[in-house]
């Protein structure tokens, strides 16, 4: 119920986020195009959403290997799923005392890789990207957890 409750307030708050990329406008096909208010969607695209149940002694490594070692390597790797990319971090803990960070692709690009360690390999070399990507896998008290939504 609380998973249920938590993706209704990302959906319903969404529009609020501050988007990572540098918000240029998706190319889609005009018939494509649902205009709903102000939005104006891909009734083709999906939206993936990431959570990502952090210790709270790693609450800070995790936000400042995201902003200066993961998202820059993403930006420089794949500047599309970059673009495409929010990244959510909590006000508070959960009841366990973790995090949720959240991950959201909207749109989600199926046919790009969102593979951190690849890119991170891309861009620091085997030895380095795996240092970091341990470093990363250490602040979860969790599997990463997705889903998909159309």
């Amino acid at each position: 119920m609380k998973r249920i409750l938590l993706i209704l307030f990302v959906l319903t708050f969404y529009s609020c986020a501050v988007s990572i990329g540098n918000s240029a406008p998706i190319e889609t096909n005009a018939k494509d195009a649902v205009k709903n208010g102000n939005s104006v969607y891909n009734s083709n695209a999906n939206t993936m959403v990431a959570f990502n149940k952090i210790l709270p002694k790693k609450r800070a490594a995790f936000e400042m290997l995201n902003k200066t070692i993961i998202m820059p390597a993403i930006q420089r790797v794949n500047p599309s799923v970059y673009n495409s990319l929010t990244f959510l971090s909590p006000d508070d803990q959960n009841e366990d005392g973790t995090y949720t960070f959240l991950y959201i692709a909207n749109p989600y690009l199926e046919n790009q890789s969102y593979d951190i360690l690849s890119m991170l390999i891309e861009v620091h070399g085997r030895t380095r990207a795996e240092e970091y990507f341990k470093l990363w896998l250490d602040c979860f008290s969790e599997e990463q957890d997705t889903l998909l939504f159309r």
